[in-house]
């Protein structure tokens, strides 16, 4: 009784944190702390319930009961360097939570397993006085995937999985009006949507304790429906009308080869991201006066990761990795909203077992390149940084 009791408040604390987060691009594939700490290469040898997401053929490659839950906790900095005043401007510092919950059971041949966790977000402030308020102030989008899966083993070398997931989305986009000589107005857009996707997954194990994935994620096409608001001063009057946009989460398709070596296991993973889905959209309002079309040209991206996982004993295990994660992002369309660039990310944790429970931790540093955006009017310099700190829990019967 007193283990369930602890596992359930685990679960409603991390469904709690369902909050605000940041992206890269706005793809979170942080989704696990020991998938995480392994630079994220984990597609062919993660062996805990996240497999619901890196990769469910890998579900029956445990026996019995488990669940995971856990937060990544990022501290991201952002800052843009104004070409024409050479002033810099910084985001809005805070902690962005990145919850994530699993649970699986199987046996020696078949496995269910179900997920709720947030692959794709973004939230991006900046200060109501800045250079680039009339571009934006305030962007956010938040997704919370449900995904139930299922996997077999057709015979030694072959697994097979697949799962279906329920999307629930929200965005909210905010800038300042130019009503000079009045003061600033504000406009705020918001909107909600829900969609369906999959996902599927294949694990081959070679000879010499080699183990192949693939795993694809499908593009989930998400339709908002919501309102444009204007704040508008005195002697104006403030109105709102509805509005609607699509927009297209990209297809998600990765590769990966494990060896395992006594107690070592390392891994690497390529990464293609469908992110030409993202090459326009547009914004439409009940009455014209909120309608608009965003020309953004991103890119499909290759990204590389590199994991390594060792087991000092039947306690302790630690792990380290790197990514080099390429930003979707051309310069002509790279703005305030999403300001992305080319990273480098480097990762470590470790875990501690006691009795049917993993305690699990990590931390990511992620360098940002430098870059110039050549957007029109906003065409200034970016810098970043992030730190990730990463806490979580497992339960194995």
């Amino acid at each position: 009784m007193k283990v369930r009791l602890i596992i359930l408040l685990f679960i409603i604390l991390s469904c709690s944190l369902l909050t605000n987060v940041f992206g890269a691009a706005f793809l979170i594939y942080n989704q696990d702390i020991k998938a995480n700490s392994m630079g994220m290469a984990a597609s062919a040898s993660i062996d805990n319930p996240s497999c619901v997401f890196y990769n469910p053929a890998l579900m029956t490659e445990k026996s019995g009961f488990s669940v995971l839950s856990g937060d990544i906790i990022i501290y991201p900095e952002i800052t843009y360097k104004d070409p024409l005043t050479n002033k810099s401007y910084k985001t809005k510092t805070g902690a962005h939570h990145i919850p994530h919950i699993y649970s699986i059971y199987s046996d020696s041949n078949t496995g269910f397993g179900i997920g709720v966790y947030s692959p794709f977000g973004l939230s991006t402030e900046w200060s109501n006085n800045w250079s680039g308020r009339y571009n934006i102030i305030f962007a956010e989008i938040k997704t919370t995937f449900i995904n139930p899966a299922i996997s077999h083993k057709i015979n030694d070398y072959l697994s097979l999985g697949a799962g279906i997931s329920y999307i629930k989305s929200s965005v909210t986009f905010k800038s300042a009006l130019n009503l000079t000589p009045l003061s600033d107005g504000i406009t705020r857009l918001s909107g909600n949507g829900d969609a369906i996707g999959y996902n599927v997954a294949t694990l081959i194990k070679l000879p010499k304790d080699y183990f192949l994935s693939f795993t694809f994620r499908s593009p989930v096409n998400i339709k908002y429906r919501g309102k444009a608001k204007f704040y508008l001063p005195a002697p104006l009057t403030s109105n709102q009308t509805g509005a609607t946009t699509k927009l297209t989460l990209p297809f998600l398709f990765v590769t990966g080869i494990a060896k395992k070596m006594n107690n070592f296991v390392v891994e690497s993973d390529i990464l293609f991201t469908g992110w030409s889905s993202m090459n326009s959209y547009r914004i439409k309002s009940d009455n014209g006066i909120a309608d608009g079309f965003y020309y953004k040209d991103w890119h499909n991206t290759i990204s590389w990761a590199l994991g390594v996982n060792y087991k000092v004993n039947n306690i302790v295990e630690i792990s380290t990795g790197y990514m080099f994660d390429r930003t979707p992002i051309p310069k002509r369309t790279l703005g305030p909203e999403l300001p992305d660039s080319t990273r480098h990310i480097f990762t470590g944790g470790c875990s501690f077992k006691k009795s049917h429970f993993r305690f699990n931790m990590g931390y990511q540093a992620t360098f940002f390149n430098n870059t110039r955006s050549h957007m029109k009017n906003m065409n200034g310099k970016y810098t970043g940084f992030a730190h990730l700190i990463m806490f979580g829990m497992e339960y194995d019967k």
